[in-house]
């Protein structure tokens, strides 16, 4: 039988729909959460994001290339993916602030999976919140000012030695690996207590094998950088863990160095540090003395070799200091702190060639920020690259001026220059690189009258990071009548 509906029917029926229909679609609307407007930008190819992009910068020194290219486009807050993970970089002294004062706020500090593994999950650098201040007040115990006077004489002696050994009767010679191998037995021996020559290199080979993996892509294939570092961090803990246990047996023996600290060392609850994590802090230290402080020294000579008049003025700073000296006597901690124009050029090739890209944090709930919503879980970056060579913040930044932190350096805007962080993850060793950085330039100064670079137009390069001279710094040396 044939089914007939009137006019007014259909109209009813038809009414009926879409009104069941608009129900459905509120309801729907409500369940559902607020869309996200996402900062602009690109996510890059699928797994791999711009990470390759990235490391390619890095490798060339052209982070800051990498990261102006994307603030010209898309803005100050853009989002991109790195090392597996949507990342949303916060450019300026408003995102560094941001970013660095809001860990266990807003946000927590999450390091690649590639860092982590490499570096350790029990090291500072991968806690948060109590554990990770209680490492701290562990590593202060090595590196607070009381710590780092009962190491300058050691350091004073072992620089003073390596240069009159190594450095003083060669006409010519490769300021890199001479300041690695430096730098590394001065950490080793002040570090840990090994002081034998042929472990210390072969640490020293291991150490740079870790660093070149600590940021590569996690594919744990034979042939790859991070398969390689795997390898190397595995031998470097057998090492490390024989000389614990060999330290154990004479653990209440004085010792200064920094694993006595760690193996005596007990929070408020009485708790001693693990041998994880004691293997963890200790190989995160050598990885920030092995990169950072090397490439400051290195790539300061390298500045310095094309500004004469500022070797000559840090020069005259350095021997009005030796002038005060009596025979034998040794550089002090307030020597040290007279030192202004020598730290002053330290700064400047901190500011123009920072020795870390910046840092990692992890969303804790969805943020808000200049208009955008990064939704919980994303990474966050800060980077030096977007303040330390901007004009807005440091006048002429291309040019090598040391005394712009004397002139300038009240005004320096905070959150600007961030060499070694900032908020409660500012770097715990930036002391003792200072020490280091400035006993180095004593003992060159008393040594050399000058020196001048071979290939003055050498490129600088990273494995990813730190920046170094590529072909190692080549220079010829004029010993001091």
């Amino acid at each position: 039988m044939e089914l007939i509906f009137s006019s007014s029917a259909l109209s009813f029926i038809f009414t009926a729909f879409a009104v069941s229909v608009g129900i459905l679609v509120l309801v729907l609307n409500l369940k559902q959460k607020p869309s996200h407007r996402l900062p602009p930008g690109s996510l890059g190819f699928p797994l791999i994001g711009e990470t390759l992009q990235f490391l390619w910068a890095l490798r060339s020194n052209k982070a800051q290339e990498f990261f102006d290219k994307r603030v010209n486009k898309f803005g100050h807050v853009f989002k991109t993916s790195l090392i597996g993970h949507p990342t949303v970089v916060v450019s300026g002294s408003s995102g560094n602030r941001f970013i660095l004062s809001n860990e266990n706020k807003l946000l927590t500090n999450s390091w690649p999976s590639s860092f982590l593994k490499l570096m350790g999950k029990d090291s500072v650098s991968s806690k948060s919140g109590e554990e990770h201040r209680i490492l701290r007040d562990a590593l202060s115990g090595s590196l607070d000012p009381v710590a780092l006077q009962n190491y300058l004489s050691q350091m004073n002696a072992v620089i003073q030695d390596e240069i009159n050994r190594q450095w003083k009767g060669k006409d010519e010679v490769k300021m890199l690996p001479l300041v690695r191998h430096l730098m590394f037995s001065i950490s080793s021996s002040l570090f840990f207590g090994i002081n034998d020559t042929h472990e210390q290199e072969h640490l020293d080979k291991l150490f740079d094998t870790v660093l070149a993996g600590t940021l590569s892509v996690p594919v744990n294939l034979p042939g790859t950088s991070f398969h390689r570092a795997l390898k190397a961090r595995s031998e470097v803990d057998k090492i490390l863990s024989s000389v614990i246990e060999r330290r154990r047996s004479g653990l209440n023996s004085v010792n200064l160095d920094l694993l006595s600290v760690f193996l005596n060392f007990k929070d408020e609850r009485g708790n001693p540090l693990t041998d994880k994590e004691i293997l963890d802090n200790i190989s995160l230290l050598l990885h920030a003395a092995f990169g950072s402080i090397i490439s400051t020294i290195t790539i300061m000579f390298k500045l310095l070799s094309s500004n004469p008049e500022c070797y000559q003025k840090m020069s005259q700073e350095q021997l009005g200091i030796a002038s005060s000296k009596k025979e034998g006597e040794e550089i002090t901690w307030n020597d040290l702190r007279d030192m202004k124009y020598t730290w002053q050029v330290a700064q400047e090739t901190l500011r123009m060639f920072p020795p870390v890209f910046g840092g990692f944090r992890k969303s804790m709930t969805d943020l808000h920020y200049d208009g955008y919503t990064i939704p919980k879980g994303w990474k966050l970056l800060w980077t030096p690259y977007t303040t330390q060579t901007k004009e807005e913040y440091f006048l002429e930044p291309e040019k090598f001026r040391p005394s712009r932190f004397e002139d300038e350096g009240a005004n320096v805007a905070p959150y600007t220059y961030v060499p070694f962080g900032g908020g409660i993850r500012v770097c715990p060793g930036c002391e003792f690189a200072k020490m280091e950085i400035l006993l180095f330039a004593h003992h060159f100064v008393k040594a050399f009258s000058g020196y001048s670079a071979i290939d003055p137009h050498e490129k600088i390069s990273g494995n990813p990071c730190p920046p170094l001279p590529v072909k190692g710094f080549p220079i010829k040396l004029f010993i001091r009548e």
